[in-house]
């Protein structure tokens, strides 16, 4: 039997997922920001860092600015997690993976860990 919690996050998690994409996609970093847990560790390519929510925001908003997004595409992740949801970022020079990782916090959905590699 799966525990509550990632029933919950099964079952709840579309909204996020969706709004997630469209945040990408339209280089709207608020839509995504509007689920940053207070601390969020962010990977961009090789760089590892461990964020407040604000500073996440930041972080995320640089690298969109530099990189629009041409094309967006969910990915299958190939494990059990159901809490991992993975994107292809396509720019006009570089694709990225982007891996997002969903908690419950308070019985809302937030992101935890956010690696564009």
């Amino acid at each position: 039997m799966l525990p509550l919690a990632l029933i919950m996050l099964t079952d709840i998690l579309g909204n996020a997922e969706q709004d997630i994409y469209q945040g990408l996609k339209e280089g709207n970093v608020k839509k995504i920001a509007a689920y940053f847990s207070d601390n969020v560790s962010i990977t961009l390519r090789n760089e590892t860092g461990y964020y407040s929510k604000f500073q996440s925001e930041m972080v995320l908003k640089e690298f969109l600015r530099n990189y629009r997004a041409v094309d967006v595409k969910s990915v299958p992740v190939k494990n059990d997690k159901q809490n991992y949801r993975a994107y292809e970022f396509v720019t006009s020079s570089s694709t990225f993976r982007v891996f997002v990782r969903f908690d419950i916090e308070s019985e809302k959905i937030r992101i935890s860990e956010l690696r564009i590699e």
